[in-house]
């Protein structure tokens, strides 16, 4: 397919003290503390923390986005849908999309999306071409 093929992951939150407000809902932060974890987690799939170190790559946020439709609160269990597009060519950034949806009333809790871009971070460069090893793993997520 020449616009690529679509995977998704699932992430399961369940809001704790902390990410409450001082009304008691979930402060709006913590929305992209959990777009972020899921995407990190779907990096992970294609290099590993000591090969990021090792090669210099890091991924930089290039743009967060955050709709919310309902609030929650502490406890409520909730999943995080994230979607990526695995394209056929390396394009110079990842993007993604979120949904939050509270696992029991199967609503919608908020919808995003996000990209990032990959940079050598000593020299603050962007990577214009990703090692093969590592694109690889890419083109083979499932």
């Amino acid at each position: 397919n020449a616009k690529g093929r679509l995977i998704k992951r699932k992430m399961y939150i369940q809001p704790q003290t902390c990410d409450l407000d001082m009304v008691g809902v979930v402060f709006n932060v913590h929305y992209f503390k959990w777009f972020d974890e899921a995407r990190f987690r779907i990096m992970l799939e294609i290099i590993t923390l000591d090969e990021i170190v090792n090669t210099g790559m890091t991924f930089m946020i290039a743009e967060n986005h955050c709709e919310y439709k309902n609030y929650i609160t502490y406890g409520e269990p909730l999943v995080l849908y994230t979607t990526h597009r695995v394209c056929p060519a390396y394009q110079g950034r990842f993007n993604f999309t979120h949904c939050i949806m509270h696992e029991k009333k199967k609503i919608e809790i908020a919808i995003g999306s996000s990209s990032v871009l990959v940079v050598n971070y000593k020299t603050k460069q962007l990577v214009k071409d990703l090692p093969e090893f590592i694109w690889n793993r890419y083109i083979n997520l499932k």
